[in-house]
């Protein structure tokens, strides 16, 4: 108190008093204090020792009225106070300057700040928490932002995959036409070319002699029966060759056949030269067919099978080349093989 000069306070034990309390007047306009207090009966004597002389009245006339003729303090409404000492205090009141009025806006400001204190700690405390979680949900937050940021580069990326394998789909769909139309004409090409593999297996099937000019046919027969001639020719002509050498050595008969031989070496080169050159020539258009068909037929997978199916065919003529001149060679020993 000495520190916030807030005034004087005595200390009486309640032990120790003894409040001698003069009668109070018994009339309307005079009524005890303690009348209008409500306290704790255990502070009775306290109250008393304070308030027990003072009496409440309508004016100022009254109370000095009552103060002498009973010897009590009086108090009006109005706040004018009668001491029985004779001192009178009244007129302004300057309410600001009470201490009373201090010490329990001392009390009431006392228990404010004790509340705003309280609320303070509450309030740093709410704000620590939310600081906190505000830190919490910003590093939530930046790890959204990251997820989101992936999500979205991988989402621009299976865009771009889409777009490219869409581009492929339809590269590959165009090409898959392609390849059908190439089917398509393949398989007709196919069909054609089983056609024309029919046709040739017919033609080989068919003897060679078919495929030679009416005048070639008459030419070759023609030829045969002059082979034939000829064979019956040589036969005689051995046996008489036998008959020579067996008897007596004659030089005309020998010259003879000497010319014999020569004249048939003749014919027999005549027939060769007539049958090669009518099979080469067969073998040349066999020749030319097939490499026409072969420049008509690149990529083809059945290609290599008419290949060697012609070459097949070309064997065959080589080798009635080869019989034929193996025959000549039976009929005339002597002569040498014609290319």
């Amino acid at each position: 108190m000495l520190r916030e000069r807030t005034g004087r306070v005595t200390f009486m034990p309640l032990n120790r008093l003894k409040p001698k309390n003069p009668v109070p007047p018994n009339a309307d306009d005079a009524i005890p204090l303690l009348e209008k207090l409500r306290y704790d009966p255990v502070h009775a004597r306290a109250l008393q020792q304070v308030f027990g002389k003072t009496c409440v009245c309508r004016d100022l006339t009254v109370a000095a009225a009552y103060v002498k003729s009973h010897g009590i303090n009086t108090i009006t409404l109005d706040g004018d106070k009668v001491d029985r000492k004779g001192a009178l205090t009244g007129g302004y009141y300057d309410v600001r300057r009470s201490r009373l009025e201090a010490v329990k806006n001392v009390a009431t400001w006392r228990s404010k700040v004790a509340a705003e204190e309280t609320r303070s700690r509450e309030v740093k405390t709410a704000t620590l928490k939310l600081d906190q979680e505000i830190a919490r949900v910003s590093g939530r937050i930046q790890i959204l932002s990251n997820q989101q940021r992936v999500a979205r580069e991988a989402r621009e990326s299976i865009g771009a995959e889409t777009a490219t394998l869409q581009k492929e789909r339809e590269r590959v769909e165009g090409r898959i036409s392609k390849i059908e139309e190439d089917i398509q004409e393949l398989s007709g090409e196919l069909r054609t070319l089983s056609a024309r593999i029919e046709a040739y297996k017919i033609e080989l099937s068919t003897p060679m002699v078919q495929e030679l000019s009416a005048e070639e046919r008459d030419y070759i027969d023609e030829l045969s029966r002059d082979i034939e001639i000829r064979q019956k020719l040589l036969v005689e002509m051995g046996r008489t060759k036998a008959e020579v050498w067996l008897s007596v050595p004659h030089f005309p008969v020998l010259v003879h056949i000497d010319e014999c031989r020569c004249q048939l070496g003749r014919s027999k080169n005549i027939i060769q030269i007539e049958l090669n050159e009518s099979l080469r020539r067969r073998r040349d258009e066999l020749h030319s067919q097939i490499e026409g068909l072969g420049e008509a037929e690149v990529g083809d997978a059945n290609a290599a099978d008419d290949l060697k199916v012609r070459t097949h065919e070309i064997n065959s003529v080589n080798n009635a080349i080869n019989t034929l001149t193996k025959k000549v060679q039976g009929l005339f020993p002597s002569a040498l093989p014609v290319a």
